[in-house]
């Protein structure tokens, strides 16, 4: 029975984290060391605590733990595996009740951000849900599974003790300014299109042990791949790019990325996002920089739409120019008129054809737009220097 993909399902189903425990010690210490915000207050989060309920715990009973905070804790066992669900909270968060909670615990005030920003970062959930979905998988894999009761732990009976007063201390905040740095960092170095600086960046996270994805993976996220690829789509936005061509360049993206569940390949499909969305910008950038917004405008949609019969009505519309006014602004500015520019798009991608395939010149002809072939080669022979076919022979 393929229980990795048991736990990937619920994973997927619930939106929260699983992790399998196998008897190993470091499983509970990790989970510790992730989640238990306090001691005092999660008891039952502890690392030894977990491991005493999880060796004594019945195999056919589903458990939840709810401790002082009102996080909880899902667990079972499944053919002969212990599955860990959570944490996870069923309330939303409120100020005034842990505020009391600190009050009573005799906690100082300066744990209460430290402490929102742990609870409102695990998901929501209704205990129904989580006994539903994880019947209805346990019944998938194994339909004569015999089924569970429930069982809710609401702590430990302890021997009362003298109440701790804690000292005010500070709150390590760590974590969450280098998680904004990251995005920030991210953000200017794709708005500024500089491509080298996006690939050394990449490659010192990778030499740190903590690729992209994984700067993404704290709770803070819920989809680490979507967050990326959106914080990219609006850096390339902020630079001028067209939206058009930011969308063609991230839902590529977002179609390579749902064919595999391989992490690195889902890692090298990020990277090549960014490096072609980055290079995007650069080009954008450097051939955009002395253009008027009325004129980029105009270009992006030229070169977007070159192909067709350009109507200089839709240019003075998307510039708000006169025909007149547009073509003397659009001629000062790029150097080139209209018809020259978009000859040049033209005779570009039929470059780009001659040379990298081996499809006929007419073909290629009326794939750029030019449905008069001996038009074409005059046209191209004008803008590089020599005719189709002679610039095939020399590529």
């Amino acid at each position: 029975m393929d229980l990795e993909l048991f736990r990937k399902l619920l994973h997927n189903l619930l939106n929260t984290e699983v992790t399998t425990y196998d008897n190993d010690i470091r499983t509970l210490t990790a989970f510790e060391d992730a989640y238990c915000f306090q001691k005092t207050l999660q008891p039952m989060f502890t690392a030894d605590s977990l491991s005493y309920l999880l060796h004594s715990m019945d195999d056919a009973t589903f458990y939840e733990i709810v401790d002082k905070l009102d996080v909880c804790l899902f667990f079972f066992q499944f053919d002969q595996k212990i599955f860990l669900i959570g944490p996870y909270v069923r309330t939303e968060y409120s100020d005034e009740k842990m505020q009391k909670l600190l009050i009573e615990n005799k906690m100082p005030a300066s744990y209460a951000t430290s402490l929102r920003l742990y609870y409102t970062a695990l998901p929501l959930l209704a205990i129904y849900h989580i006994q539903r979905v994880v019947t209805a998988c346990i019944a998938s894999f194994n339909p004569l599974f015999p089924g569970y009761r429930y069982r809710r732990l609401l702590g430990f009976q302890e021997e009362p003790k003298e109440q701790k007063t804690y000292q005010q201390e500070s709150i390590d905040y760590s974590e969450i300014y280098q998680r904004y740095h990251v995005e920030n960092r991210l953000l200017k170095l794709i708005e500024k299109g500089e491509v080298e600086s996006i690939i050394q960046a990449y490659d010192e996270m990778q030499d740190e042990s903590a690729s992209l994805i994984d700067l993404f993976s704290s709770p803070a996220y819920q989809s680490p791949i979507s967050i990326l690829r959106a914080l990219a789509r609006k850096a390339a936005e902020q630079s001028g790019l067209s939206i058009i061509t930011i969308d063609q360049i991230t839902q590529k993206s977002v179609q390579r990325l749902s064919g595999t569940d391989n992490i690195k390949k889902q890692r090298q499909y990020c990277y090549e996002m960014l490096i072609e969305l980055t290079t995007a910008v650069r080009d954008h950038l450097i051939n955009t920089s002395s253009y008027s917004p009325a004129i980029i405008k105009v270009v992006e949609y030229l070169s977007l739409n070159y192909t067709q019969n350009i109507n200089i009505d839709a240019l003075c519309q998307i510039s708000d120019y006169s025909p007149s006014h547009l073509a003397k602004l659009f001629k000062q500015e790029t150097g080139r008129t209209i018809t020259q520019y978009i000859a040049d798009l033209r005779c570009r991608q039929a470059a780009e054809m001659l040379r990298e395939t081996s499809l006929p010149i007419q073909e290629i002809s009326s794939y750029v737009g030019y449905t008069d072939n001996n038009y074409f080669v005059k046209v191209f022979k004008k803008a590089m220097g020599k005719t189709p076919s002679e610039y095939r022979s020399f590529a």
